[in-house]
């Protein structure tokens, strides 16, 4: 049909990573052909965490976003950068990110470097912070 000629990335999206995917970071490739917007910080506060990667061999540690902090804990305003993705990046960042079982898409505001609020993409976890995650008091992992 005729959706099927408009080119793949005819519609983008803001896509904001706080984490392993930001610039000079390990899983940055998955990034490599998307144009970068610029930095920016949440407009809302979250619980930020840093805890080990389920994932990985060499136990390096990862940030983890939940929407709210465990009760008495710090919630932060979260930096990272927005980035321009098209449909089928967003769907390799879906299957990298573990969506919807591990990691979930969610919508949230961002003041860009440049102060202009833009609507970005995000992932965060679902539910309470285990016990054994450290709050990022700083929001900057």
């Amino acid at each position: 049909g005729f959706i099927d000629m408009l080119p793949a990335n005819s519609k983008p999206i803001a896509f904001f990573t706080y984490g392993t995917l930001k610039r000079n970071r390990i899983n940055h490739d998955l990034l490599a052909g998307s144009r970068f917007i610029g930095r920016a910080v949440t407009v809302q506060k979250y619980g930020f965490y840093l805890g080990l990667d389920k994932q990985s061999l060499d136990g390096s540690s990862i940030p983890y976003l939940f929407k709210e902090p465990r009760k008495g804990e710090q919630a932060v305003r979260v930096y990272g950068e927005v980035w321009e993705v098209d449909e089928f990046t967003l769907k390799q960042l879906d299957q990298f990110e573990g969506h919807p079982n591990w990691y979930q898409r969610a919508q949230t505001v961002v003041k860009l470097n440049f102060g202009e609020n833009i609507s970005s993409t995000m992932y965060m976890i679902p539910g309470q912070p285990d016990f054994h995650l450290k709050v990022i008091t700083s929001g900057c992992f």
